[in-house]
């Protein structure tokens, strides 16, 4: 019989809130959001059928189901981290070299890496850009960070997160307005193109199709300057759900049009065959997925 489990993402949010008996704290300590962790923790609820807090005024309480639930938890990831602890003790101090895009360094990896360097304070830790896929011989590279199709069968190939492309732009171009009816309306606004994903033509056909002038207007060659420029108010930019999940949390983003598109690609960690297994790559890939599932439910 299989095990029967919650979401694991909501129950790490939720061991570390009745932890500390804070949500303040939680997201702190899992650097996320005051909403994430609300999010969460309501969505273990819902799952559970049972509420887990009391909340009063200006503070939180465990009721008697969420203190008897928590205790075995923290019990459950303390012996995670020694488990974790006696495997890695032996392997010395060492050093891990990640490549990937820029877009996807400035706009992810770069503000989360902390959290990898906190569990493994003992590994030296450096990330390297590049616009061209890294053939592992001319640098030292363990792993890579790649958005594609997956098909490199030469590697070790490990599929991070899917993609979901859709508009965004910043909170006051619109107006008043926070959510826009027909496609034809996006027509009203200057568009933000990306010329490394997708055409703004391809999405407008996607979502069902327009006389919108999908031609016009600036056009970006990386990610993640095309976020800034929507945050900007520069326009409407067709924002990839990864890279712009941050900002969308954060209030600095919106999502003018509820379609999304689902992408032909999404993004991969790639090594080596033989350095697979190794320890700080697992580890590694390990805390890719688990960060990746933590910024797809900031808004999901």
């Amino acid at each position: 019989m299989g095990r029967r489990l919650p979401p694991l993402i909501s129950l790490r949010v939720f061991e570390a809130v009745a932890r500390h008996l804070s949500f303040t704290k939680a997201a702190d300590e899992l650097h996320v959001t005051q909403a994430a962790v609300s999010h969460q923790v309501k969505k273990l609820e819902e799952w559970l059928g049972e509420p887990l807090f009391l909340r009063l005024n200006r503070s939180i309480k465990l009721t008697k189901a969420g203190a008897a639930y928590a205790k075995p938890l923290t019990r459950a990831y303390d012996l995670m981290a020694e488990a974790t602890d006696a495997l890695l003790q032996d392997a010395g101090p060492q050093s891990l070299s990640i490549s990937t895009f820029d877009s996807i360094a400035a706009g992810w990896l770069a503000p989360r890496i902390k959290t990898f360097q906190a569990d493994y304070p003992e590994v030296g830790i450096k990330i390297v850009t590049s616009n061209r896929f890294s053939n592992f011989i001319d640098n030292e590279i363990e792993a890579e960070i790649r958005y594609g199709d997956g098909d490199w069968p030469a590697l070790h190939v490990t599929k991070i997160a899917d993609e979901q492309i859709f508009p965004v732009c910043g909170p006051g171009l619109l107006g008043g307005k926070q959510v826009l009816e027909k496609v034809e309306e996006i027509g009203a606004y200057p568009l933000i193109h990306d010329e490394m994903v997708m055409e703004w033509a391809d999405w407008l056909e996607a979502a069902g199709g327009s006389d919108v002038d999908a031609d016009r207007g600036l056009r970006f060659n990386h990610s993640h300057i095309v976020i800034q420029a929507a945050i900007n108010g520069e326009g409407i930019a067709l924002g990839r759900s990864l890279l712009v999940a941050d900002e969308i949390a954060a209030g600095r983003l919106i999502r003018p049009f509820g379609f999304q598109m689902q992408s032909m690609f999404a993004y991969y960690m790639v090594c080596p065959k033989e350095l697979a297994d190794q320890v700080w790559v697992s580890a590694f890939r390990d805390w890719l997925i688990a960060e990746a599932q933590q910024t797809m439910a900031l808004y999901a």
